[in-house]
């Protein structure tokens, strides 16, 4: 009997809720990655490279026909010096070495001039670094170690190489490390490969905004030979994260160029800078899928046989063994059970090049496409399943099955689109099919309860709670809500310019233990310390007014204990900025086998950073969103406005937090007389407006919003006369 819609619709509803509660599950989501990524990889199978990369492989056949040890770092400098000469010769358009030269060779120190003078006189070198982990006082953190000042001095860059890794598995790869904007070992290859093509991105971002020639000096081919190729992609990747409509202005100007070898490079630098932090890695098959030459055939090799296979190519140079007994850099791959081998770092830089250079990393289905496919999918296989019975539901389910199977499977292999499996397959088609037998079998009642029973395990209250009960340094990520708190240490730049690195490394220390023991105090937990900044969260289950006015309290605390510190030093201060945010956030492992860290990701904590970087305009110390502020807390927080943050699409409402300094009375003057203004700004009543909050200066000269808004009228009275067209929206164009 053909099912009734209602029943249709009931059960859509359910397996589409199913699915859509499942996206947003860390397990399901490692799941998806695990099992759905590599089937698809499996499936495709190993495919051409291309032929713009090679690999230069060390191993122990070469060092038995070298006749040297297999460490390495014991081997003479002047046989690297000879490959450098060698790939150069070549044409190799640049030469990445996946090998960290950290210590000079005291028994070898005329190999370390030679190589030296090869690193160059090439002029396209670009050596790793090495990240280690450090732990202070319970934190972890990472420290980058660089290759001695003689090599990093002749190379056109150095990069560390960092692998996300689930669980042991590399599925991704950096393009820009998250904290500092580092760009990794791939991306600088990559604009070392693009180089030539540097000048005509200048031209490019200059058309599209002419503002931005005011940069060129510190962007420019005269910055990478000043400052360095990683600092001038840094600054690059400042602009078109401050931009956000900037790369797909110029993608849309390269649409239509026609494709050659500079073109290819020239969008490749675009999609770079313009993309994320990471990007999903699109292998091309097994270990020694990419076109590799052992080190020693290239040292023999006939020059032109040479120039022939390596030139303008980017050539990558490390281990790689064939015997996976003898592997000392490996990383597990969607490959590696079938072939019993592993990649190796080198290859995997490699790879994660190629996918820069022909804009084909592996690209997750965007959120909103993949959740209609859920819901739509939901709805299909209800129908399938109430609308037949016993083994022709089956059936029509398996056939259904196949047919979206083999259309991810196209999207794969023809685009690089990343379709989910495992939520439709082994999700929400078993349930669809389950449920719709019982329902056609079961009397109303029993059906009702077993659907309820299914739905109890994806509340997300209960979700919550199992992942906390399983909690351990590896277990499964928590997507959970939370209270984020973000500082900054005003002079910190000024100071690091001022003292020696030991001295500077010390007073930070004793700068940390003092916010840590704070945050500490009022119950947060310290996520992450970079350079001057320090994130904290206050993790709860649910929405907790508590967590947001410890929030509150630990950053007025904060700023005393960050003045006692200043007070007891005469000029090493380090006066702080806080900002402050609630939402939901991810907090677990991000990577591991010693490339990864325990961390809080999402956008309150951008937000937050946001926030902190706001109090340079406006003259505040603590700043937070509406949606930080405690219903009750007995703190005083002024409203600030409306603004809209770099790189973010709503604008929120911002609060000052205020520590217990003027009295009563004169705390309302100034709020009262602040409130009048700010409704005159956002009616766009700019004179009134101005003529308001100078009257406050004048009252107040110590009140930075005060003084921000005053200029503001000015600014906005220009651009929007009478208010026309004024949304009542400030707009922060800076960090």
């Amino acid at each position: 009997m053909i099912a009734s819609i209602a029943r249709i619709v009931r059960l859509g509803l359910v397996v589409a809720a199913v699915g859509t509660v499942a996206t947003l599950l860390p397990p399901v989501q490692e799941l998806e990655e695990a099992i759905g990524l590599g089937w698809l990889f499996t499936a495709r199978g190993p495919i051409e490279p291309p032929a713009d990369v090679a690999v230069v492989a060390l191993s122990s056949e070469t060092a038995e026909a070298l006749g040297v040890s297999r460490d390495v770092d014991e081997w003479p400098r002047t046989l690297h010096a000879e490959l450098i000469d060698r790939l150069q010769n070549a044409g190799a358009s640049v030469i990445a070495f996946d090998i960290i030269f950290e210590a000079r060779r005291d028994d070898d120190p005329e190999g370390d001039i030679r190589l030296a003078e090869a690193i160059a006189g090439a002029g396209n070198v670009v050596l790793a670094e090495r990240v280690t982990e450090i732990e202070h006082r319970g934190l972890i953190g990472e420290r980058r170690i660089l290759p001695i000042e003689a090599f990093r001095d002749g190379a056109l860059a150095t990069a560390p190489f960092i692998l996300p890794l689930y669980p042991a598995r590399v599925g991704q790869a950096w393009t820009f490390g998250r904290a500092d904007g580092t760009p990794s070992l791939p991306a600088v290859t990559l604009h070392a490969y693009a180089l030539p093509q540097h000048g005509r991105l200048l031209t490019l971002l200059i058309e599209s905004r002419p503002a931005l020639v005011s940069e060129l000096g510190e962007i420019g081919l005269d910055a990478v030979a000043r400052d360095g190729l990683q600092e001038v992609m840094r600054r690059l990747r400042s602009l078109f994260l401050a931009d956000p409509s900037l790369g797909m202005d110029l993608e849309r100007r390269l649409a239509d160029w026609p494709e050659s070898r500079e073109n290819r490079a020239l969008r490749a630098l675009v999609a770079l800078y313009a993309g994320g932090n990471g990007r999903y890695l699109r292998f091309y098959g097994p270990a020694g899928t990419i076109d590799t030459i052992p080190y020693h055939d290239v040292l023999d090799a006939d020059p032109e046989t040479l120039r022939r296979r390596l030139a303008d190519r980017a050539v990558f140079v490390g281990y790689s063994e064939k015997r996976r007994s003898e592997q000392q850099d490996f990383f597990d791959s969607v490959f590696s059970e079938r072939s019993g081998q592993r990649l190796s770092g080198v290859e995997i830089g490699a790879t994660a090049f190629a996918n820069l250079l022909h804009r084909e990393p592996v690209r997750p289905l965007p959120w909103l496409e993949g959740w209609v496919l859920i819901v739509l999918w939901g709805a299909l296989v209800a129908a399938v399943s109430l609308s037949l019975r016993g083994f022709a539901a089956a059936g029509a389910a398996g056939a259904a099955a196949a047919v979206f199977a083999a259309a991810a499977l196209y999207a794969f292999e023809a685009h690089g689109i990343w379709a989910p499996l495992v939520i439709p397959l082994g999700l929400q088609l078993p349930i669809a099919l389950v449920a719709g037998l019982s329902w056609n079998h079961v009397v109303l009642r029993r059906q009702r309860e077993r659907i309820r029973s299914a739905l109890e395990y994806y509340v997300p209250a209960e979700v919550v709670d199992r992942l906390a009960a399983k909690a351990s340094p590896r277990a499964s990520r928590e997507v959970i809500y939370g209270t984020c708190l973000v500082t900054d240490a005003e002079q910190y730049t000024t100071l690091s310019e001022s003292v020696s690195p030991a001295e500077l490394g010390e007073l930070m220390d004793a700068y940390f233990d003092v916010l840590v023991e704070v945050v500490h105090r009022h119950g947060g937990v310290v996520s992450d310390i970079g350079g001057d900044s320090m994130i904290a969260v206050w993790p709860t289950t649910r929405s907790a007014d508590a967590a947001r006015a410890a929030a509150s309290r630990a950053a007025l605390d904060v700023l005393a204990a960050v003045d006692e510190f200043n007070d007891a030093r005469a000029f090493e201060v380090l006066p702080t900025r806080i900002g402050i945010d609630s939402g939901q956030l991810l907090l677990g492992n991000v990577g591991a086998s010693g490339r990864g860290e325990y961390r809080a990701v999402g956008d309150i904590v951008n937000t937050a950073a946001r926030l902190q970087g706001l109090n340079r305009l406006l003259g505040t110390k603590v700043l937070l969103s509406a949606f930080a502020v405690p219903e009750t807390s007995g703190l005083d927080y002024r409203p600030l406005g409306e603004f809209l943050l770099v790189g973010k699409r709503t604008p929120i409402s911002v609060l000052e937090l205020r520590s217990s300094g003027e009295g009563a009375k004169t705390t309302f003057e100034l709020d009262e007389a602040f409130a009048d203004a700010l409704a005159l700004f956002r009616r766009g009543e700019w004179r009134a407006a101005e003529s308001a909050f100078l009257r406050i200066v004048e009252r107040f000269p110590a009140d930075g919003p005060a003084r921000f808004y005053a200029a503001e009228c000015k600014r906005l009275g220009e651009r929007f006369p009478n208010g026309a067209g004024w949304d009542g929206v400030v707009q922060v164009t800076v960090k």
